[in-house]
């Protein structure tokens, strides 16, 4: 299949260039043709965005060259945000003309291929609970508006009403919903500085995309959301939410939360998502009894870890001691992988973590997307020795050496 190169007017009219074949970008300094296994027929509910100030770039005459003019008008390069459920297999290619950060999307590589738009990802799981035609209905807004009246002293609902609203969260929405995974924020502060944290502005030109919440919520606030959510049945409680910071810098609120939570009801998920490093926080929270947990990392390899994270090398030390303490107490362990073409599918980083694979043996390894312009990251990034294998071929490495380790992208109800 030939796939051709995207461009877009200033004003945003997406057309096809066919005197270009297309391009992605592979690597920090690579730039070669997607494979055909590499790419998939546009799915329902992707973005597309422009990227104003950065030309398309393609091959023309058997040369990989860029442009910024087409019949006549000026264009810019287009890129793809891939719905939930989908992993990323290519950065978009493109030649910066002024250097202008991008927002905080997972920018893909798209395509035009025998009348279809094409975008470079594979699926990697599905799920209803997930599927985009399932939030922001129309009668969101009058369940917000019930359930606030009905507790209405409780200031996580009020913030709630806004992520749901605003950002369009959908862990937030399913509060509302009364089902599946629904997110309770609790942390004001954090314990690292990510590079691509989206709830606090780190610069001037670093806008984070949300508000990070600004009050630790009580024991009370906290029981009256999760208990009846819970009794829902195949329902989650999340503690770890986009809109705040680091959970377990409020540990002992989360334990104690667990504890008053399981004298209410036995039924649900109480789930955590991390960043692992405060050890002793996670011993709290695994000894209240917490089922599942999820510790996000970019890297299994101290230096690419520590940059993209901002903390001491030391930190990923705590990290696996968390996931060890938690295997041990019999707590369901997902690795949260950032992943960024060109980084983790790097023939080094990709032994590295599956060393690590084998030692800790995680339950499950969630592919997330970056968040993040590729030229930030890339720029912050150590230079990484090796070839880029591939982000296809790194998941064939997954399923190949570790059958037992569930691969996908959302947390998974473990009770009734």
């Amino acid at each position: 299949m030939k796939f051709y190169t995207l461009e877009s007017s200033y004003d945003g009219n997406i057309a096809e260039n066919t005197e270009y074949t297309a391009l992605a970008r592979c690597s920090r300094d690579k730039l070669r043709e997607p494979e055909e296994r590499e790419m998939i027929p546009m799915p329902y509910a992707s973005e597309i965005h422009f990227l104003k100030h950065r030309d398309p770039m393609g091959i023309k005459k058997g040369k990989k060259t860029h442009y910024f003019t087409s019949y006549g008008e000026q264009v810019c390069a287009v890129a793809f945000i891939p719905p939930p459920g989908f992993t990323r297999t290519l950065l978009p290619a493109y030649h910066i003309k002024k250097n202008v950060l991008l927002p905080f999307f997972a920018y893909t590589m798209g395509a035009f291929a025998e009348e279809n738009l094409y975008i470079a990802a594979v699926k990697t799981d599905s799920s209803l609970r997930w599927e985009p035609s399932q939030y922001n209905s129309p009668d969101l807004k009058r369940k917000i508006e019930i359930k606030i009246k009905k507790y209405k002293n409780n200031r996580l609902i009020k913030h709630l009403a806004a992520c749901a609203l605003d950002y369009g969260c959908y862990n937030a929405q399913n509060i509302f919903y009364d089902r599946w995974e629904g997110g309770i924020p609790v942390s004001v502060s954090c314990n690292a500085g990510c590079l691509g944290c989206i709830s606090k502005k780190r610069t001037a030109k670093l806008q984070s995309p949300q508000s990070r919440i600004s009050f630790v919520p009580s024991v009370e606030e906290i029981l009256e959301i999760a208990v009846p959510h819970l009794r829902m049945g195949r329902s989650i409680i999340s503690f770890g939410q986009g809109c705040e910071g680091e959970p377990l810098t409020q540990a002992d609120l989360i334990a104690d939360s667990i504890r008053r939570i399981r004298m209410e009801t036995d039924r649900g998920t109480l789930h955590m998502n991390t960043n692992g490093i405060n050890f002793q926080g996670a011993l709290k929270v695994i000894e209240a009894g917490i089922d599942s947990i999820r510790v996000s990392m970019n890297s299994a390899v101290e230096d690419t870890y520590s940059h993209y994270f901002d903390i001491s090398a030391r930190n990923l030390t705590y990290l696996k001691k968390t996931i060890r303490a938690a295997k041990d107490a019999g707590v369901f362990v997902s690795v949260n992988y950032l992943v960024m073409p060109g980084v983790n599918d790097n023939e080094r980083e990709a032994e590295v973590f599956l060393n690590f694979l084998g030692e800790y043996k995680p339950d499950m390894i969630q592919m997330r997307n970056l968040n993040i312009d590729p030229e930030l990251y890339f720029q912050k990034m150590p230079t990484l020795q090796g070839k880029a294998l591939g982000i296809v071929n790194l998941l064939d490495l997954f399923k190949k050496e570790y059958e037992n380790i569930l691969i996908g992208n959302f947390n998974v109800p473990l009770k009734d």
